[in-house]
Parts: C-alpha cells; structure tokens; sequence
C-alpha cells in the first residue's frame, strides 16, 4: 500500500469577531477544533497549535518595553507570564471527543500539569529554547521582554491520546478538540513579588488571535482508503493524567484519594501558596516548595522538607522507605533520592538527559541583586536559568510493565516539613497527576471506554 503525507489545517468554529480569543473582553472562553471523519492516520505528536498572543493593560495599551525586568519603571507596565511553559499556561482545561460527543481524554489543570512535565521531560537546550546567559539572564526574564509586543507560538498538546500511537482518523469518528482558556489574572503576572514597591494595577488581559490547528497526517492509496472506511473494529491503548487537587495546611499533613484508575504507571504533583493562583502579583503556573513569610509579610522564605511517604492501601509502595530531604536540606547539597523518585514519575530516571538536573542546578545560585535573590536560603531544584523552583513530587510506580491497580485501593501520602517556631503555616495548594493506562475499544460504531 502506498501512502503520502499532507498537512491538515484546521480553524476554530468558534471564531467570534476577529477571529480574537480573550476570556475577560469577548467572552470566548473556549477554543474548538473539529478534526474532520476521513481515511487518513493522524500523526498526533506533530499536532501544534498556532497563533498570535499578546498582553494588554486595562485601556487597551501595550506594556512599555522592559529595560530591566525585576525594576521596571514605571512598575505597573512590567506584566509577563510564565517562562517555563510559556502559552501552555493559557490552557485550563485539555478535551478530546469525537464527533459524536464521545469523550476519549479529559485533563483538568492541564497548565499546572504542564509546570510539572515540562520543565522535567526535555534536555537543557530545549529547556532554555536557545537563550544565551551569558549575562545570567534566564528564559524567564527573556520572555517577559517579549510581551510588550505581540508574538507567534507552535503549542504541543501533551496528552497521551495524541502522544501515543497514529490516530485512525475515520474508525474514531472525527475529533473535536476542545482548549477552555485560564484566567487573565492566572495567565499574566506582575513584578510585585520580586519588587515589594511595585503598584499593582487591575485589570490586565490576554488574547490569542490567528489561531489555527495543524497536523500531519498519512493518507493511504484508494485501496488503503477504502479498507480503512470497511473497518469497524479496533483497539487503541495510551496514557493520560487524570488531575487530583488538594489543600495543605500543616506542616504534618495526610492525603487521601481513590484515583479508581487501573495500570497506574507514576503520580506527578506541585505545589503552590493558595493565595498565589489567580492573583495578579504572583505567577500562578509557579511550582516551589513550601513557604512562609519573611519579615515584610510575603512568601518569600523555604520551609525546610523534611519527608514523603507513598502508600497504598496503608502500605508502602512503590517504595518502602520515606523519601527523606531533612538532611539534605539542612546541608544545603544535592537531594538526590527525592529528585530520582520526581523525574523518575515523567521519563526515565537512567537518560543521559539527566545530566542537566547536576549540582550546578541543584544548589543555591543566587543574583548579585538582592532585589533578585528572592529566597533567603539554597534552592533544591532546577534554578539554573530562571532561578526559581521547579519543585516537585512524585513516583514511578512501573515503567515497562502494565502497571498498579488503583481502582478499589486508596492512595496516600504523608508531606513533613518544619515551620519556625514564630510562623504560622500559610495554605498551599497541592495538584496531584495520575498518570493510567486508558483502552478504547471500537466495535461496529460502538466505542467503550476503559480507564
């Protein structure tokens, strides 16, 4: 059978006036592809999503150009939004239907999933997208730079429907891609947490325009076509997250839930203050460990680690020890262990890729400017280029095999840490990402299912 490639380009039908998406001015909180029922494969790992993004204040204006991000004058001009996951931080909601309303992969708190799985699932370079430091300016103060005029962005959807194998575009009916759009005020952020003295203006909003699908897919000779339109059953296997939220509010706490998800392969989580999401001074897609308040009253200062434990059913698993970060923290070195168990959850913990995750990014690198040097002790995480946490949490529970069952066992875990004694502990929110093995079934137009 021969084949050729072509690429498919899809519009939203949901255009509106323009052809402009901006939550808080049009309205437009969602944006819909619908991927059409033909004799083709689709190539879902090559699927990006295109367009124009651009930041406005309250009247309509651009933000000036930014000659120093972190001191920016006047200060209410220097918005930006996350440099690690850039316009993914946009995307609220990830759904992915057929044309018949048929749901095949639903991720909730797809931008907090992306803070985690980004930062820790590419090599160095991808991770700084070609930035030169050669003046320690970071992604993160890059970015921000470049939102003072709009920009043009490719998006990858990492959800393990499209990551996983070819899609037989006819035997799943069609597709219809579904992107609910965050908020303003957990998209952009401002200088305030960096620079106390800052103003804080309201009212701050993005928009995305010129948006269109593409994606390559493989289109088989007449023959292959038409044995492709005969066929009407089949079997499809790939992983998705399901997304799990909780609120820590002790430095002793003990979590609970009953994911109900069959071959679960690893957990993947992040932390953030609560008052941080959906607030204007702080950046939402943010993921540091947990925080107290210095002395001018924000949350600026790490709490010392001290342990996780993974259980199931009340024992031990995948590991039957505590991932214990006391010591580690208290040196001020490298926390190993806990680092494996956290990429370990996303890729495989033995890729040479891991060599960036080195002391060099491990321990404390602080700036020269205090203003910058936002936490009072050392860093335990990817701080290299932007130099901020990408603390996170997590397991692998089987890599190769078919997985752990979930579905009438609960999971817990136990998250120890040490607050000073003149402190009082600040809630955090704590997204939890299970990653499980999904099937579906199609049978004579029939489709099931199984998670």
């Amino acid at each position: 059978m021969n084949t050729r490639r072509e690429l498919l380009q899809v519009q939203p039908t949901n255009l509106g006036a323009g052809g402009v998406f901006a939550p808080s001015r049009t309205g437009l909180q969602q944006i819909t592809f619908q991927i059409p029922k033909l004799p083709r494969v689709m190539m879902g790992k090559t699927l990006r999503i295109t367009g124009k993004f651009g930041i406005f204040k309250s009247g309509g204006t651009k933000p000036l150009n930014a000659t120093n991000y972190l001191v920016q004058n006047p200060a209410d001009n220097a918005f930006s939004i996350d440099g690690r996951i850039g316009v993914s931080s946009c995307i609220d909601t990830l759904s992915i239907q057929n044309l018949r309303g048929a749901t095949y992969s639903l991720v909730k708190n797809y931008n907090r999933l992306c803070s985690s799985i980004v930062p820790l699932n590419q090599s160095f370079a991808n991770y700084i997208n070609g930035v030169d430091d050669e003046f320690g300016q970071g992604k993160q103060i890059t970015q921000a730079k470049r939102c003072d005029k709009d920009f043009d962005f490719a998006l990858p959807l990492l959800d393990g429907f499209l990551q996983a194998d070819p899609v037989d575009m006819y035997l799943t009916e069609g597709l219809t891609i579904t992107l609910t759009l965050a908020p303003d005020n957990f998209v952009l952020n401002n200088v305030y947490w960096r620079n106390q003295n800052a103003t804080i203006p309201q009212g701050a909003y993005y928009q995305m325009s010129d948006i269109v699908l593409s994606v390559e897919t493989e289109i088989p000779d007449e023959m292959g076509q038409k044995a492709m339109m005969q066929n009407t059953k089949g079997l499809m296997t790939f992983k998705t997250y399901s997304s799990f939220y909780n609120v820590v509010v002790s430095n002793q706490h003990n979590l609970s839930f009953l994911f109900n998800t069959r071959n679960t392969s690893a957990i993947v989580g992040n932390l953030i203050p609560s008052e941080w999401l959906n607030n204007y001074q702080y950046n939402s897609s943010m993921t540091p460990q947990l925080l107290y308040k210095n002395s001018a009253g924000v949350l600026n200062n790490q709490m010392r680690m001290n342990s996780f434990t993974y259980q199931k059913s009340g024992v031990r698993l995948p590991y039957d020890f505590e991932i214990v970060s006391r010591d580690t923290q208290d040196e001020g070195v490298a926390d190993s262990v806990k680092n494996l168990t956290e990429i370990e959850a996303i890729r495989d913990g033995w890729s040479a890729y891991n060599l960036y995750k080195s002391l060099e990014t491990e321990l404390s690198n602080p700036l020269s400017d205090s203003v910058q040097n936002k936490f009072d002790r050392s860093k335990y995480a990817i701080n290299f280029q932007d130099k901020e946490n990408a603390y996170m949490l997590g397991v692998s529970y089987d890599k190769l095999g078919s997985g752990v069952d979930f579905r009438n066992e609960t999971f817990s875990l136990r998250i120890q840490s040490t607050l000073p004694a003149d402190q009082s502990f600040e809630p955090h929110s704590l997204y939890l990402f299970v990653q499980a093995e999904n099937q579906i079934i199609f049978d004579n137009g029939n489709i099931t299912v199984l998670s």
